[in-house]
């Protein structure tokens, strides 16, 4: 009987991770909506973004309160635009004596593969009010390469 009992003790316990995560994934998800910030990435931040196309090229806004020009970096490899930086906590609030500490400081990166065919010299980037937007110009002649290509049957 105690044979029986033993495995059935150890049974929900390992149950237990995938009953709250749906739960984890809702709490992370009110955290990310005050603190502007993506929580899902749990070895640091990650600024939210949006990647839109336009008839110039494509556009990038990415969500960076609180930081300045000299507090961003932008890299182009491969494709891969990548967006990085340091959100520093001032050493002023640290003496303070807080009740509450919802502000996130911290190294943050975010990567995107640029679409093929865009002029990487004539990228551009802006930081205003917090919200950085790059923009990154298409090749006129990549546009002309792009066709749809017909389905038969076989």
């Amino acid at each position: 009987m105690s044979a029986q009992s033993a495995p059935a003790a150890s049974s929900p316990a390992r149950g237990v991770a995938p009953f709250f995560a749906p739960l984890q994934r809702e709490f992370d998800r009110v955290l990310a909506d005050f603190s502007g910030f993506d929580l899902s990435d749990r070895f640091g931040l990650s600024p939210r973004m949006d990647m839109r196309e336009t008839e110039a090229g494509v556009e990038l806004t990415v969500e960076l309160p609180g930081l300045t020009e000299s507090d961003v970096h932008i890299d182009l490899e491969d494709d891969v635009l990548t967006v990085s930086g340091e959100k520093k906590s001032s050493a002023e609030s640290q003496d303070k004596g807080f009740r509450m500490v919802e502000r996130r400081y911290g190294a943050f990166s975010r990567s995107v593969r640029l679409p093929a065919g865009v002029k990487s010299d004539a990228i551009k980037a802006s930081l205003k009010q917090g919200v950085l937007t790059i923009t990154a110009p298409l090749d006129a002649g990549a546009a002309a390469r792009k066709r749809a290509i017909p389905v038969k049957s076989a």
